[in-house]
């Protein structure tokens, strides 16, 4: 009886054993496939608000390329070329052409200091207007801050004065910054 007791004991001593590993075992699996399908909707939320990013930035560089060219052809008529004929009227009349595309389709396109360069550039036609500045100022200051960073926004990395990030640069850390604020998020 003794022994009949002790083999019941230990019998079910190692099946207890047995079933503890085993749900042990099954609660560490499911405890994986939920880690795995936490990763995947991750994943897929990093895809999501990448393939977002990417549309978002299409459409704008589709803006920016059926914007831009007016500016340039009118921020001609302020040239080196035509510095000997600038007048007030053609000074005045880019000036508003410049306040106006700061408000309109263009100026939503820009990035935010192409757009504070813009109204920079017409700050600085009304104050040549008012004799507070020279022509030479305009041509190497505002004006070519703004070629300079609407080359920019359309991708072209190319400067001749000053150390612009690319737009590829600017896009990356856009990029890095929603994937940090998903993982911050989880």
């Amino acid at each position: 009886m003794v022994f009949g007791a002790l083999f019941t004991f230990f019998g079910s001593l190692v099946a207890y054993l047995v079933n503890s590993f085993h749900e042990r075992s099954e609660k560490e699996k499911w405890q994986r496939t939920l880690e795995l399908e936490e990763r995947r909707i991750r994943h897929e939320e990093n895809k999501w608000a990448l393939d977002l990013n990417n549309q978002r930035e299409l459409e704008l560089h589709k803006m920016r390329l059926r914007t831009y060219p007016e500016i340039f052809a009118t921020l001609e008529q302020i040239s080196h070329y035509h510095q000997d004929k600038l007048t007030d009227k053609i000074v005045k009349d880019t000036a508003d052409k410049l306040n106006q595309w700061g408000y309109s389709e263009a100026g939503l396109c820009m990035l935010p200091d192409t757009r504070e360069a813009l109204f920079a550039l017409r700050r600085n036609l009304d104050n040549f207007l008012r004799k507070k500045m020279t022509k030479e100022e305009i041509m190497h200051g505002a004006r070519q801050d703004l070629i300079e960073r609407m080359r920019r926004d359309l991708s072209h990395n190319w400067s001749l004065f000053r150390n612009l990030k690319t737009m590829t640069d600017e896009n990356l850390e856009s990029i890095q910054e929603i994937l940090g604020e998903n993982q911050k998020a989880d």
